[in-house]
C-alpha cells in the first residue's frame, strides 16, 4: 500500500534547476535544505540495518536522494493547495488515518518495516498521512461532482502543476533532472557539467 501511494505521488512533480549545491529544494518563499534531505535518507538507511530483508526491493542511495526531494516538494505543494482550499487537516484527522493504515498493515509491529519497504522515513509518516488525506478529500470532491476516479486524479495532477507554476519550484540537480514532458525527476549529471564523460 505505502510502496502503491508513494509512486503515485512520486510521479507528480514541477522541479526546475538550482544552482546553489547547499540548498535542496525551494517553493514560493518556503526552503528546504540539502542537509535536511539527507536526514531524512540517513535515516531511513539507518532503519535498513535493522529491517530490510533480501526479499526487499530497495533503491539506490542517488534514487533514494531523489526521492525525498520529491517528497518534500508534494509535501509543500498540497499543503499550499490545502490553505487555498480551506482543506482543514487536524492531528485527529492524521492520528485516524494511522490507525487505518496500521490495521490494513497489520498491526503497529510492522509499520517499521513497511516504512523501509517503501522509502519512506519515520519521521515523514505523519506528513505522509496528511498528504493522504488531503488527496482523498481533492478526489472525493471532484468524484461527488460527477468526475469519474480517473478523471479527479488527472484533475488532481493539473490543480499541483498550476500550484507548482505560481509558487516556481526549484530543485537542486544533485538529484536529478527535471524532465518537463513528463513532469518527473530523471536521473542527470549530478555534477552539474563539472565532469565530461569520456566518449
Amino acid at each position: 500500500m505505502f510502496k502503491k501511494i508513494v509512486v503515485v505521488i512520486t510521479s507528480l512533480f514541477i522541479l526546475t534547476g538550482c544552482s546553489n549545491m547547499s540548498s535542496g529544494i525551494s517553493v514560493g518563499d518556503q526552503t528546504l535544505k540539502s542537509s535536511e534531505i539527507q536526514r531524512a535518507v540517513d535515516e531511513i538507511l539507518e532503519a535498513r540495518k535493522t529491517l530490510a530483508d533480501p526479499q526487499m526491493q530497495l533503491v539506490d542511495t542517488q534514487k533514494l536522494l531523489r526521492n525525498q526531494a520529491q517528497f518534500a516538494v508534494i509535501t509543500i505543494l498540497f499543503n499550499e493547495i490545502a490553505k487555498e482550499l480551506n482543506i482543514s487537516v487536524t492531528p485527529s484527522d492524521v492520528n485516524q488515518r494511522r490507525i487505518e493504515v496500521v490495521a490494513q498493515i497489520g498491526g503497529e509491529d510492522r509499520v517499521p518495516t513497511a516504512l523501509v519497504n517503501s522509502n519512506l522515513a519515520e519521521s515523514s509518516f505523519d506528513d505522509y498521512l496528511r498528504l493522504l488525506i488531503i488527496i482523498d478529500i481533492l478526489n472525493n470532491s471532484l468524484i461527488a461532482n460527477g468526475a469519474s476516479e480517473e478523471q479527479a486524479s488527472l484533475e488532481v495532477s493539473k490543480l499541483l502543476v498550476v500550484t507548482a507554476e505560481k509558487l516556481g519550484v526549484k530543485v537542486n540537480p544533485k538529484y536529478g533532472k527535471w524532465n518537463p514532458a513528463s513532469a518527473v525527476i530523471e536521473d542527470g549529471d549530478v555534477t552539474g557539467g563539472a565532469v565530461i564523460p569520456i566518449p
